[in-house]
């Protein structure tokens, strides 16, 4: 999982690097597609089949997870947050999990949970206060650091009904299959709605998206591999280093320089994440 925090981190990295000519929706479309293409590799090479049997759930997952692959990407092209914050925003999925469970999952909020919620979101407070006042010399005109926290965190609730419905789509379809039809419907749609902001990019930008789409396509392999060989909650723990690898490559090639106060919110919602994770983990072996 490690090695799939670090490619994510650096999907996050050449995102936002390609955004300086491309428009979000391309820039997450060709990121789809290229995924469509890994997947279909390695369904060629498991001699796996990719026609899905439930097609109405495949839909619903599909959609949503089109709806947060478009807000990750938009929250990404911001350069009004500093990108280490929006990642952190972006990894508030397994938060909203444990919110959504007791309504979906019906299970019951405990006390480590509200610590959890309390403590993540007192990390988002510290997060996005000290970004609205971030002045960098390379922030460009665009979304308001207020918008693009808004729709990081967008990004992370749609994630999260995503995961949940992959849960259910997972009991019928194979992963190749799930990845297939994902990866293409919200290529389509986010490739359709590029037409609204052509933006040729240029050929240094069209080699950051091609990378993007690669690191993302071989992060989902990797991620998806350890979930089956590790509990969960250790999976998801070190996960979190995709948080502080994209804090880092902002740092050292953007020149972001995140708030003292930020990188404490950043501490808040890591800890918080992980107390959501392995209370779950932990809940999940004993029913095991």
């Amino acid at each position: 999982m490690a090695l799939g925090a670090i490619l994510f981190a650096l999907m996050n990295f050449f995102a936002r690097l390609a955004s300086s000519s491309a428009s979000w929706m391309t820039v997450g479309g060709v990121r789809a597609l290229i995924g469509a293409l890994v997947a279909l590799g390695v369904a060629r090479l498991r001699r796996t089949s990719v026609v899905a049997n439930d097609k109405k759930a495949v839909f619903w997952r599909s959609l949503f997870g089109t709806l947060a692959m478009g807000t990750t990407f938009y929250a990404l092209s911001s350069r009004t947050l500093p990108l280490g914050d929006t990642v952190t925003l972006l990894n508030l999925t397994p938060v909203f999990l444990a919110v959504l469970a007791p309504f979906v999952l019906r299970e019951r909020t405990s006390m480590p949970l509200a610590f959890a919620l309390l403590l993540s979101l007192g990390g988002v407070m510290l997060i996005v206060h000290p970004s609205f006042g971030w002045d960098a010399s390379i922030a460009s005109a665009g979304p308001s650091a207020r918008t693009t926290a808004t729709f990081a965190v967008l990004a992370a609730f749609f994630s999260s009904i995503a995961m949940m419905m992959l849960r259910r789509v997972g009991r019928t379809e194979n992963p190749e299959a799930i990845a297939v039809h994902f990866s293409l419907f919200a290529g389509c749609v986010l490739t359709a709605l590029s037409v609204f902001d052509l933006r040729l990019p240029t050929l240094r930008d069209a080699g950051f998206i091609a990378l993007a789409g690669i690191c993302a396509g071989f992060a989902q392999l990797a991620m998806t591999r350890a979930y089956t060989l590790e509990r969960a909650a250790r999976v998801s723990g070190v996960g979190y280093l995709s948080v502080v690898a994209s804090a880092l490559l902002g740092a050292a090639v953007l020149g972001e320089r995140p708030a003292v106060a930020a990188i404490a919110g950043m501490a808040l919602v890591i800890g918080g994440g992980l107390v959501v994770t392995f209370m779950r983990d932990a809940h999940e072996s004993k029913v095991d």
